[in-house]
């Protein structure tokens, strides 16, 4: 094999690896794109999840206090 067969070899090598990493890069890229949304996601449930217990904890206490008030 002459040299030019050897740079040839070099070169689709390079061009291969390259490929494959660019291809992993964009992945990582959009896979955190996807995480990025699915955390705001569980961040607006959980804060949504955080209003409700407050909101069923203050109408628990308000039925408390009423019966209290009966009594």
């Amino acid at each position: 094999m002459n040299g030019n067969g050897f740079w040839l070899i070099v070169v689709a090598a390079l061009a291969a690896y390259m490929g494959t990493s660019w291809e992993r890069a964009r992945r990582a890229g959009s896979d955190a794109r996807l995480t990025r949304q699915r955390m705001s996601r569980l961040r607006a449930t959980a804060g949504r999840e955080r209003l409700h217990a407050l909101m069923i904890a203050a109408a628990a206490l308000a039925v408390i206090m009423l019966i209290g008030s009966l009594g």
